[in-house]
């Protein structure tokens, strides 16, 4: 076997490999032992049939294919621990030539880039203590309440309470506000889900009737990149619905299916509350965590990867306002921003989100933290299973190899926050 490694960019290689026929030959031999000691034909025992019988039971092309597999991943493998590298990712295999005397490839190397991590032992974070109180249960019943609602269609004014439709824009000295455009927008007037007074504006608004107002943001909004500015706003009414209202009582509570009361049904969405607020706690801390080990590490941090975060950002972005009905190119355009601008506003959040998962590889690696294959295999099967039932794939299309990629590398993850949850969180 004989190799040849080429750098393409900072940490990314181009890498051909020639196998010779004696080596494939090899590879062809390994396989119809393997599959020998699997297929049972009729008169012999398991690997004891004559190749040419197993070869008339499975067939050249399958052993041939099998045999194919075989050379790459071993050939590949070989090749790597040979350079002494350390690969984040296998990317565009490009099959050369592939006959009875020689196979020749390339392939695509992501080389582990550099990583130093900071002392693990000085890292000390809290853990917040958490409750559950009235008002969020209470909140969480309007909610439900609400979701049950009727909406009969109305032709008079908007009243307090009325679930409109509203499309709207929004402006800042002439400027487009970031995410200020939405057609077709439902809420319930008086629910004040807007920036304080808006909601006061459309109340006596008629159907398709139009109206321009300016308000002044509070200092405090949580929309950090509009709090305290003015705002000048554009609005028309879509639509116009009276709400009806289900009484919250007993009955409603066994409406829903699996509750005998009203208080069985608080009950249940207490423990759900308190499990969201567990969740969202452990997502504070081990982010909190993960900023400290990067505060404390130097990473020789691939452009290549930061581009490839942007690009997996923006398309995302992109198909969240097509489920939106909107256009990226649009929704750009009433920003007066391009899609550069977009991802110079993003690049640091990308930068943050890479060296987080080199972080986690780093540590993983360091300490020996990998899922068993048991792990792998019952999670993927579940995961495939689970995308079956819910009718998002077909069996036949799953491709297992790359759900099992995914798959071990959440479960890598999850160790490894477990690890670190262990030695740098502090008790409540």
């Amino acid at each position: 076997m004989e190799s040849s490694l080429r750098k393409v960019e900072q940490n990314k290689y181009e890498l051909t490999v020639d196998l010779g026929r004696e080596e494939l030959a090899g590879y062809v031999k390994q396989v119809e032992s393997d599959i020998s000691q699997q297929v049972k034909l009729k008169g012999f025992r398991k690997g004891k049939a004559p190749k040419n019988l197993i070869r008339d039971e499975v067939g050249d092309r399958h052993i041939l294919e099998e045999a194919l597999d075989l050379a790459l991943r071993d050939s590949l493998a070989r090749t790597i621990e040979k350079e002494k590298i350390e690969v984040l990712r296998v990317a565009d295999l490009n099959i050369k030539e592939n006959s009875a005397k020689r196979l020749l490839y390339q392939v695509n190397l992501t080389l582990f880039p550099k990583v130093f991590l900071g002392d693990l032992g000085g890292i000390r974070v809290k853990r917040k203590s958490i409750a559950v109180d009235r008002k969020e249960i209470d909140s969480a019943l309007e909610s439900l309440v609400a979701s049950r609602s009727e909406f009969i269609p109305k032709d008079k004014p908007v009243e307090a309470g009325d679930r409109v439709e509203i499309d709207f824009e929004v402006t800042s000295q002439g400027l487009p506000v970031e995410g200020g455009i939405s057609k077709s927008h439902p809420l319930i007037v008086g629910d004040n889900k807007f920036i304080p007074g808006f909601e006061d504006q459309l109340i006596t608004m008629n159907k398709g009737e139009e109206k321009s107002f300016s308000l002044s943001a509070p200092k405090d909004y949580f929309h950090k990149t509009i709090a305290g500015k003015s705002l000048d706003f554009k609005v028309r009414v879509v639509d116009i619905k009276k709400v009806k209202k289900p009484d919250l009582n007993d009955e409603f509570a066994r409406s829903l299916g699996r509750f005998k009361n009203l208080n069985d049904l608080e009950h249940n969405i207490s423990e759900g509350i308190l499990e969201e607020k567990k969740l969202k706690e452990r997502q504070r801390l081990r982010l909190e965590i993960l900023s400290a080990i990067s505060s404390r590490s130097k990473i020789d941090l691939p452009e290549g990867m930061v581009k490839e975060r942007l690009d997996e950002m923006v398309t995302g972005f992109d198909s969240d306002l097509h489920m939106k009905g909107m256009e990226l190119a649009m929704y750009l355009a009433h920003l007066n921003k391009t899609e550069d601008d977009l991802r110079k506003d993003w690049r640091e959040e990308a930068k943050k989100q890479v060296s987080f998962a080199l972080i986690l590889k780093k540590i993983a690696k360091d300490n020996s933290i990998e899922p068993s294959e048991e792990e792998i295999n019952e999670s993927v099967e579940k995961m495939a299973q689970a995308m079956v039932l819910k009718g998002e794939t077909d069996p036949a299309n799953i491709n297992l190899d790359k759900l099992k990629e995914v798959v071990a590398t959440d479960l890598t993850n999850e160790k490894v926050f477990n690890f670190l949850e262990n030695n740098c969180a502090l008790p409540v």
